[in-house]
């Protein structure tokens, strides 16, 4: 897309090694449930800001706007018609990530992916190299003002990996091969989440990296 949909990417808390990472979606076509209840702008626990909206409304709005739209540009509102846009502002720093919802059983998810930009302040090299994952987001509805987004914690999936509990195809990456990529389809990704919701453990949604987030 032009740079006027993107915001640079930059470091950001949420996308570090403790969260689980995907090379393909946690969610298939058929199992995407988008709420209005995630729209708006809202706080999160640390005074951050976190800016939702409907790409399908962002879609209208250019169409509206008269500007030039482009066949890149309709692609990806068409493959994202039923996700968000999600801009979250950390004092000075902003990131942009697509959320698309999906539920699974009565259990609302995001996954959520990183909104990448050749503009972006990593060089050129660093630039190709990079990936940009998937990760699970536990998405609860607390009331009208406030909700709760949890990550997947890569802490629970090692634990389940060493007792032998569930399998799913992965693989360890980074320098030291601590940090892991899961490599199963979406449909796998789906039979596996299925079971561990199923699972009696009390951990099973603890995480580090979690927030509440309430209405502006």
């Amino acid at each position: 897309m032009k740079k006027r949909h993107i915001i640079l990417l930059v470091s950001l808390v949420v996308f570090n090694s403790c969260i689980v990472k995907s090379l393909n979606p946690f969610y298939t076509e058929e199992t995407i449930k988008f709420s209005k209840d995630f729209l708006g702008e809202w706080k999160d626990n640390n005074k951050d800001i976190w800016k939702i909206t409907s790409l399908k409304d962002e879609y209208a709005k250019l169409i509206n706007s008269g500007e030039k739209i482009t066949l890149e540009d309709e692609k990806f509102f068409k493959k994202y018609k039923n996700s968000y846009s999600v801009e979250y502002s950390d004092k000075d720093k902003k990131s942009l990530f697509i959320a698309t919802p999906f539920k699974l059983k009565d259990q609302l998810f995001l996954d959520f992916i990183p909104f990448n930009d050749q503009g972006s302040e990593m060089n050129g090299l660093l630039q190709i190299h990079n990936i940009y994952p998937h990760s699970l987001v536990k998405l609860d509805i607390l009331n009208n003002n406030e909700i709760s987004i949890k990550w997947f914690d890569e802490k629970r999936l090692k634990e389940i990996f060493k007792e032998k509990r569930i399998k799913i195809k992965h693989e360890k990456i980074g320098v030291m091969k601590e940090d892991i990529l899961l490599t199963a389809s979406s449909e796998e990704l789906q039979q596996f989440l299925k079971k561990y919701m199923a699972s009696e453990s009390a951990k099973k949604w603890e995480t580090e990296t979690k927030f509440t987030l309430k209405k502006s």
